[in-house]
């Protein structure tokens, strides 16, 4: 290679690494790390907000909200697909907003008030979901929207026992979500408790505004939560509420941990679709 062919080579990669580190900035300047005072759950909450690529040179567009439980797992990888969906013209970028657990609260937060936290000890409290449920409706979703521009349309996601919590707000108030992502959800608790009570909720929020729904199971997870899968499928399709679109996945060479990975790609794609039919 003669010098001329050399500089080209050396400026040509210099130019991928800078574009490379351009990327990279903007992507960490769109991450942004707060903590939330709650007076609902009397405690301070950590936030991480990921912001579209663009929110800052686009000063007039606006988002729907993608709320993410478990934050530091599904957040970034819900907000890494949105961006590879929204590119490609898919799906429409989204602000995503990961909450954190504090420490020894998971269990109380996610599990519904019908719920003892654990179905093998009959000592253990009942869930606490009504309390974070507030939380959410009354302080963080109104701060959010007062905050970030925001579009009206708003979801959430869940994995495991946050899955509960997903599908207990569906219970509480229908239209407080637009969209509901429930990934290897322990809907067998206590008898398909909350699939009985999701069942009776139909009948009472008749008039709900229309929302979507996807939830889904690997099928290499434990056989109760295939149960419990089988069993919302067959609940949902007997029901047929009016007020609910419904996608369902069983997932092959999916285990527990694995299968909100699997999923989520075509989570988002089927919710994508579900939003340009309901605009026409």
């Amino acid at each position: 290679m003669n010098l001329r062919g050399a500089y080209l080579t050396i400026t040509f990669l210099l130019t991928i690494i800078l574009s490379m580190q351009a990327q990279e900035k903007n992507k960490t300047d769109s991450l942004v790390f707060l903590k939330f005072n709650s007076n609902t759950l009397h405690e301070e909450r950590k936030i991480v907000i990921h912001l579209p690529l663009n929110y800052y040179i686009e000063p007039s567009k606006k988002y729907p909200v993608m709320y993410v439980l478990d934050a530091s797992k599904l957040d970034f990888d819900i907000s890494d697909r949105l961006f590879t969906l929204s590119s490609a013209d898919i799906s429409p970028e989204c602000i995503v907003v990961g909450i954190l657990n504090n420490k020894g609260k998971r269990e109380l937060d996610f599990t519904p008030p019908f719920m003892q936290t654990e179905t093998n000890d009959s000592l253990s409290p009942m869930g606490k979901a009504d309390d974070f449920f507030k939380f959410m409706k009354d302080e963080l979703i109104p701060s959010i929207d007062s905050t970030y521009r925001t579009s009206g349309i708003q979801t959430i996601s869940g994995h495991s026992r946050a899955g509960l919590f997903v599908l207990y707000t569906l219970i509480q108030q229908p239209d407080l979500f637009d969209a509901r992502f429930c990934y290897s959800t322990p809907a067998w608790r206590f008898d398909n408790l909350i699939v009985q009570k999701l069942e009776k909720s139909f009948l009472k929020h008749k008039a709900a505004a229309q929302s979507f729904l996807y939830f889904s199971v690997g099928n290499k997870e434990n056989e109760n939560i295939q149960a419990s899968f089988h069993h919302m499928n067959a609940v949902l399709e007997k029901s047929k509420p009016k007020s609910l679109v419904y996608s369902s996945d069983f997932v092959a060479n999916a285990d527990h941990q694995s299968n909100p990975i699997f999923s989520t790609g075509k989570a988002l794609a089927q919710w994508s679709e579900y939003l340009k039919s309901a605009k026409k």
